[in-house]
């Protein structure tokens, strides 16, 4: 019966080539209550690793429960990076217990080995030493190192170039800790769900703790290679125009929510009669204008009052005077431009005559001192006359005279005629002066005598802009979804494309899933795993879509062991090493828990040696085989004390 249990199907992997060990494994784990006294020291191997803590049933001598095989698991995490090895309280116990304890282990990572010893009591003193020993660790002269020396190796070693694809909120610094976390997670999270790896009770200060479940998802997709590089900014993109677009329409059903009030409180203040504005329904601009009408019957404002509003129409009488200031001002200093160019014109005009008459002169000359033609002087010479004319410079002031004169009465002209319009536009401007004088007065005396009724009246007024406003926001953040909407569309159009880039990954997975499936329960079982816009999604057909407890569990059990098959093949980003603590507990059924056993064994045959460590915790007797080594490598009991793992009482 045993060998029909793990019976062989079809199930085969091609290993990855030239790799002889996992990439990740520990082959010691030991606890110290004080340096040099050993509570536990546990060898672990390559493969499948059975950490057994008996359920006795109907006695009341022992329990399973309670020995110790969580706390063994979160000491190995522990010595793998993470940040806390149990929750505040029992932390606290421990340290009570083991004021000077640790717990150290030797990591195997691509080959070489590294030492970690890590303090159990309050006095962190975290040891990381590459090819060293134990007692290297406890040398009084070596210095704590911390424990990021093995997580940037680790992230550097296993994680890679994966490193950079992890979401921002955990990033490159975290890549470690998040595959850590999936391949050691929590028994309290039951194997619910194969993206939940951490649950928050456990304060394990892992960084995937709160994290969104499409966070996780990018995690997953990053370490089994179904990531692009490009995707993740693509995808932050998307998540921010989906949190604005979830803000728009939040937005728009508050302001739905406020002009529905806005509007009956104003069909109410005009009596429930005959609504108010133009055309159908109630509108802004009717709402304004009816308010608008029913302040200025209030106020007897003029006919031509353009605003009901005191200090708007102050500012507008304001204006208006700047304005007819400014007017007034600029025909002022046309007439006085006008004027002194006038003058000018008057004595440029006045040296042309002259100048002139001296060029006649100058051109038929005559000696003005002896009346003799300056022909003949110039021809005999004259004794008397010394005087000389530059006729040809006498031309050009001339010509330079008569070019000014044209140009400033072009000038003149121009100016004259631009005062035709501002004399216009000044009886305009006295016009809507008066106007806004006469409505600021009406305003004046109506507030000084009606102020109850000015008041009730301006509030209408008010109530119907402030309903004007909520309009034009709805219309504001409606469009502004609209347009978040399209950028949606466009970018998941985007993604949806990244995610077929990468469907052939994702169907060698699911090949591998419903292999394991198949390997795990008899009869006639399908499995898949899906990538789409909601995500990476696991399915299960026995006799139908399955959602059960159970089957939820087998489903996480499948999902990471065939994620395991694919890095014994190397088409991932992680160590091979995973742990599973008390599957059995979280419903899966003793027959399927026991192929279990038998899968793990088949999965050692793949390659020159196992490629893989499997460490499974059970309260659940395993195969008579698997209870003795080289796969039992730890066994203790609920009690009496010193049976538990840490063998005491905490």
């Amino acid at each position: 019966m045993q060998r029909d249990l793990f019976s062989h199907s079809g199930f085969s992997i091609t290993p990855e080539g030239g790799r002889r060990e996992p990439r990740l494994w520990v082959r010691r784990l030991v606890i110290w209550r004080e340096p040099g006294e050993i509570v536990r020291d546990v060898p672990l191997k390559p493969g499948l690793n059975v950490v057994w803590s008996p359920d006795p049933g109907t006695s009341d001598t022992a329990i399973g429960h309670g020995s110790g095989k969580t706390t063994f698991c979160r000491l190995l995490r522990y010595c793998l990076g993470e940040a806390s090895f149990a929750p505040e309280g029992q932390r606290l116990l421990t340290w009570k217990a083991f004021p000077n304890g640790h717990v150290g282990a030797e990591i195997l990572l691509a080959g070489r080995l590294w030492i970690v010893v890590r303090a159990l009591g309050d006095r962190r003193r975290d040891i990381v030493i590459e090819n060293g020993s134990f007692d290297d660790a406890f040398r009084d002269d070596v210095s704590p190192t911390g424990i990021d020396p093995l997580r940037i190796a680790l992230t550097e070693t296993i994680i890679g170039e994966a490193a950079p694809l992890i979401p921002s909120p955990i990033g490159e610094a975290g890549a470690w800790e998040a595959a850590l976390a999936w391949a050691t997670r929590d028994q309290e999270c039951r194997f619910g769900k194969h993206v939940e790896w951490r649950d928050p009770d456990t304060d394990s200060r892992s960084p995937v703790r709160g994290r969104s479940e499409d966070d996780r998802v990018m995690i997953v997709r990053a370490l089994i290679r179904a990531l692009r590089s490009e995707e993740g900014a693509v995808r932050r993109t998307e998540q921010e125009e989906a949190r604005n677009a979830g803000g728009y329409r939040d937005e728009l059903t508050l302001l739905d929510r406020q002009i529905r009030r806005a509007r009956a409180s104003l069909v109410a203040k005009f009596g429930g009669g005959e609504e108010p504005g133009s055309g159908s329904g109630l509108d802004a601009a009717g709402f304004r204008a009816a308010a608008a009408a029913r302040l200025a019957d209030v106020l007897k404002l003029p006919a031509a009052a353009r605003t009901t509003d005191l200090p708007r129409a102050r500012a507008e009488h304001k204006s208006a005077a700047e304005a007819l200031s400014k007017l007034t001002a600029d025909l002022t200093g046309i007439d006085q431009t006008v004027g002194a160019m006038n003058k000018a014109l008057a004595m440029l005009r006045a040296e042309l005559p002259e100048a002139h008459a001296r060029l006649v002169r100058e051109r038929n000359p005559v000696c003005p001192i002896c009346e003799v033609p300056i022909d003949k002087a110039l021809a005999e010479g004259c004794g008397i006359s010394t005087a000389t004319c530059d006729v040809g410079a006498l031309q050009v002031r001339i010509a330079r005279s008569r070019s000014e004169v044209e140009q400033q009465e072009a000038e003149v002209a121009t100016l004259e005629a631009k005062k035709p319009r501002l004399k216009a536009e000044i009886v305009l401007a006295q016009q809507r002066l008066e106007s806004f004088e006469r409505t600021v007065a009406a305003l004046e005396r109506s507030f000084d005598g009606r102020k109850v009724a000015v008041r009730a009246a301006q509030r209408v007024v008010r109530d119907a802009e402030d309903y004007d406003a909520l309009l034009a926001e709805r219309e504001s953040t409606n469009r502004a979804l609209e347009q978040t909407e399209a950028r949606l569309t466009n970018l998941r159009d985007t993604l949806a494309a990244h995610r077929a880039a990468v469907a052939e990954t994702i169907r060698h997975l699911s090949g591998l899933f419903d292999s394991v499936l198949k390997e795990l329960v008899p009869g006639d079982i399908q499995g898949e795993v899906r990538l789409d816009g909601r995500g990476l999604t696991l399915k299960v057909e026995l006799g139908g879509d399955r959602t059960t407890a159970a089957i939820e569990s087998l489903k996480v059990v499948a999902f990471d062991l065939a994620v395991l098959a694919m890095t014994i093949e190397g088409r991932t980003n992680l160590p091979g090493f995973v742990v599973h603590d008390s599957p059995r507990e979280a419903d899966l059924q003793r027959s399927i828990y026991h192929r279990l056993f038998g899968f793990a064994r088949r999965l050692e045959g793949f390659g020159p040696g196992p490629l893989f460590q499997y460490i499974v915790t059970t309260t659940t007797e395993p195969p008579e085989e698997f209870k003795v080594r080289p796969w039992m490598c730890l066994r203790i009991k609920g009690s009496p004390a010193s049976e538990r793992l840490l063998g005491v009482d905490l």
